[in-house]
């Protein structure tokens, strides 16, 4: 199944698949540990059993005692705390040594001093079988955790990569539909005029001049899309390399007004400058920087009605320098502050959107900021204008 065929049920049933998937290995390795565990009890016994069977072979051959209070202390010497011992003759009648002892013996041997006689061990209680049992059952646990750990670390790697790549095929997707948006309208006007004047259906100088120049807007309109997305694709494959030197704030914003005069100079448009006097200069690429503040006087312009007022500051602020834009358009919803920071998203995603552009600008402008060390923030509400902060460190 390749990506263009996964399909949201389809989806929500391989990642609970991939979450359901380590259970399995894990349920099975617990139910090992528990099995070995069981195990290990009687297998520590029997290594109990064997290493106090010779402990109490050795102090009965070199004990010189012939009393039974001498012979159980030399089998004291042989052994530790954890252990007690106690005589009986053959018939298992009590004749030194602990009367009650716990559990059943750990090992028995007939003393060779007094025939008739048996030494007999046993544990005191179940702190020497407990600690025998612990430390394997401590690796048991590591074991089971790390094994946990590290199946439930891939099955989220392998979430992780799936969802990005389904990620970057919706992205992928939707890039191919505006692109398909976007150019359709120009070149459908351009068709359309270039339809007309070949079959001279116009009257005069003044209309050839005003398709001509409709004509050469389009175009205009072409290029800004495809500058745009040679920007963005260059800045994704780190392959536009920035070149810092010492910029002036001041001339950074010159520059992009320049750039941007055309537009900002129309009918209907009321555009001002306020830049601060000394202001300190900033390490930048200089046509990065003036491409970012385009990008951002674009969107302020595209998105304020036929009464335009767009404000740009520059000045120093929190250690750095901060360039604001700020206008009188429509405003952001709270809940899509974020998401306009996205490649190719849209506010407005009617297919009968008016206002033209791919969904680039504020992502190319984000990415500039990121090569900079800077950080783009914004300041809106519907209906009250937006305001664009791009911070600059010194």
């Amino acid at each position: 199944m390749t990506t263009d065929e996964i399909r949201p049920k389809q989806l929500r049933a391989l990642l609970l698949l991939l979450f359901l998937v380590p259970l399995i290995p894990t349920a099975m390795m617990a139910r090992f540990m528990v099995d070995a565990l069981r195990g290990e009890r009687s297998m520590a016994i029997e290594r109990l059993e064997q290493s106090y069977r010779t402990a109490l072979g050795s102090a009965l051959n070199n004990s010189g005692s012939t009393d039974a209070d001498g012979i159980l202390r030399r089998i004291r010497d042989y052994t530790d705390a954890f252990v007690t011992a106690r005589i009986v003759d053959e018939k298992g009648k009590h004749i030194a040594g602990e009367r009650n002892p716990w559990g059943t013996p750990l090992a028995q041997a007939l003393v060779p001093a007094q025939p008739g006689w048996m030494a007999v061990i046993h544990m005191k209680d179940s702190a020497l079988l407990e600690q025998n049992v612990d430390e394997q059952r401590r690796i048991f646990a590591w074991t089971l955790g790390l094994t946990a750990t590290g199946v439930i670390c891939i099955a989220g790697l392998a979430v992780l990569a799936l969802r990005r790549q389904l990620a970057l095929q919706e992205l992928k997707n939707t890039s191919v539909a505006t692109v398909a948006h976007e150019l359709r309208t120009p070149l459908a006007s351009m068709r359309m005029l270039v339809d007309t004047l070949r079959e001279g259906r116009y009257r005069g100088e003044e209309k050839l001049r005003e398709y001509l120049d409709l004509i050469a807007a389009e175009n205009d309109r072409l290029g800004r899309l495809s500058e745009s997305f040679l920007t963005f694709s260059r800045l994704e494959k780190n392959a536009r390399t920035m070149e810092f030197t010492e910029v002036s704030p001041g001339e950074l914003a010159s520059t992009a007004i320049q750039q941007m005069h055309g537009r900002l100079s129309t009918p209907g448009c009321a555009f001002t400058a306020h830049i601060a006097e000394r202001l300190p200069t900033i390490r930048a690429d200089h046509d990065a920087l003036a491409s970012a503040l385009c990008n951002i006087l674009e969107n302020a312009l595209k998105y304020t009605g036929p009464e335009k007022h767009i404000a740009l500051h520059v000045e120093q602020a929190d250690g750095g320098v901060v360039f604001r834009i700020k206008d009188n358009g429509v405003g952001i919803p709270e809940d899509q502050q974020r998401a306009i920071f996205r490649p190719f998203y849209q506010a407005d995603q009617r297919l009968s959107r008016t206002r033209e552009g791919c969904g680039l600008g504020l992502a190319i402008v984000q990415r500039i900021a990121n090569e900079h060390h800077g950080k783009i923030t914004v300041q809106s509400a519907p209906g009250g204008g937006t305001t664009f902060s791009l911070w600059l460190p010194l």
